[in-house]
């Protein structure tokens, strides 16, 4: 069988974009950032007691960049949209179609002595001034309280697009709290007409058990789980890492281990998303380069280090006829001083092939350059890409080949622990904060992995060893430990290909 990379699914749903793009208010210079780390990673804080039948889950979702935490409706998700002061959060329902769809954002009004109230009629006089042809907005409620002794509204309006089968009816909730003498935090929502009834009773609760962190409080948070992460890898030598390698038997090379990539139709049967295989051995540098004979190779590229090898399959149509594989090799010198990835991405349709590369260089630091700079390039078939260039931080850089075996490396924890760390992140493409919170169980531990300060937390299970036994996201998508036997015959069994 052959392997690949990884899998993105989106939630539709009537006039989001639209409806969405009302929630801007018209006096507002954008999102400003302030740090509010919660105790553990985005969306698994403790909650308070809840009642079982006020539809909300029972843990709170927080956002350390908005400095927030609240309980969403149950069975929620969150999805960041773009990075730090820019970012925005949209929260939906795990089904699809969703009943509703949530944006939660920052926002600075240019007028300092502005409130909830004022900016709901801001935003009502934007957008009754501009209308849009065969429209109709209407104010259908509102009403300004305290939330929490800050000063809060709500406004649900509706809007009407279209006419006869054509028509589109949708409500937009706009929640609005003060935390700030300019300052808000804004919840828009987008439900169909029909869902109103249902809906928003449980969107009003969850708003008002929105909780705004203290940014002394949690800063010193931030600032302890990076002092653990880098003091864990301050930690890390050669033999720390050898430990962390795939056992081999007699010498051979170690067999990879297998896993099986799936989620759940909305039968509740699991559909084939892809596969993966993971090994950790020792190698020299230019083995993480496939493109580099081994008698091409240079001094640099003899040396031995830890090399994590990841491949993955991903079925980019159900029945198999396009897919997507991904060969990762990711390397790491035994003293931590340089680093070098490579990730070749190649998606096949038919005779139809189109591939990509990302290289990653980390040099050891010199007397000419004592801080090291880490160095990524993304290169495809058609034309080369400028690498981007981050001076790391003096301490709590995490290398990719570590990131890929962190839970090895951390230890059966005693303890619900954080860690923080710097990271390049892949998806976003650039280095970044990461956080991960190790927890003990029977036995093993979970590991829950947040990649950036924005993004929606990986969960891990592990062994005592910690090796991955199973992780699942917030798209649903779940991987498995299995064999390549079980795979094999499985695929098989249901006609993909396993060429």
């Amino acid at each position: 069988m052959h392997h690949a990379s990884s899998y993105v699914i989106g939630s539709k749903y009537a006039v989001a974009a639209l409806c969405i793009a009302l929630s801007g208010i018209a006096n507002a210079d954008g999102p400003a950032t302030r740090g509010a780390p919660p105790k553990s990673p985005n969306n698994q804080s403790p909650a308070r007691p809840a009642s079982a039948t006020d539809g909300l889950d029972a843990t709170f979702m927080a956002f350390e960049l908005l400095g927030i935490r609240f309980r969403p409706p149950t069975g929620s998700i969150s999805k960041a949209d773009g990075t730090g002061a820019n970012a925005t959060w949209i929260v939906t329902e795990k089904t699809d179609p969703t009943r509703f769809i949530m944006k939660v954002s920052r926002l600075v009004a240019s007028d300092a002595a502005s409130s909830p109230a004022q900016q709901i009629d801001a935003y009502i006089k934007t957008v009754s001034e501009r209308p849009a042809p065969n429209a109709v907005f209407q104010v259908r409620s509102r009403k300004e309280f305290d939330l929490d002794k800050r000063p809060a509204a709500i406004l649900y309006t509706s809007l009407r697009e279209g006419s006869g089968a054509d028509e589109v009816s949708a409500v937009q909730g706009y929640f609005i709290v003060q935390v700030g003498p300019n300052e808000f935090i804004i919840m828009s929502t987008l439900m169909a007409e029909s869902e109103f009834n249902a809906m928003s009773g449980v969107l009003e609760r969850a708003f008002r058990t929105l909780e705004v962190s203290d940014p002394e409080a949690i800063a010193r948070d931030r600032a302890m789980r990076l002092g653990r992460g880098a003091h864990l890898l301050e930690g890390l030598d050669e033999d720390a890492l050898r430990r962390a390698l795939d056992p081999s038997a007699k010498g051979k090379f170690p067999a990879p281990r297998w896993y099986r990539i799936s989620r759940n139709d909305p039968k509740g049967e699991a559909q084939e998303v892809g596969y993966m295989t993971i090994v950790a051995v020792e190698a020299a540098q230019g083995v993480a380069n496939p493109d580099r004979p081994e008698n091409k190779w240079t001094k640099d590229e003899r040396e031995m280090g830890l090399l994590v090898r990841v491949q993955v399959r991903t079925l980019v149509d159900a029945a198999g006829k396009a897919v997507t594989d991904t060969d990762g090799r990711y390397w790491l010198r035994w003293d931590r001083g340089r680093e070098l990835w490579t990730v070749r991405t190649t998606t096949r349709n038919g005779r139809s092939t189109k591939t990509s590369t990302q290289l990653g260089i980390r040099t050891a630091p010199t007397s000419g350059s004592p801080r090291p700079v880490l160095e990524v390039a993304e290169v495809s078939t058609a034309e080369g890409g400028e690498p981007r260039r981050w001076p790391l931080p003096p301490a709590g850089y995490l290398s990719q080949a570590e990131s890929l075996l962190l839970p090895r490396l951390l230890g059966r924890p005693d303890a619900a622990t954080d860690y923080g760390f710097y990271c390049f992140d892949t998806r976003s493409g650039r280095l970044a904060q990461r956080i991960d919170r190790a927890t003990p169980g029977t036995d093993g531990f979970t590991v829950l992995t947040q990649p950036t300060l924005e993004s929606t937390p990986v969960t891990q299970r592990v062994d005592a060893h910690g090796i991955l036994l199973r992780s699942a996201g917030e798209d649903g998508s779940v991987v498995e430990a299995t064999t390549g036997e079980a795979l094999l015959a499985l695929w098989q069994r249901k006609g993909l290909p396993t060429q």
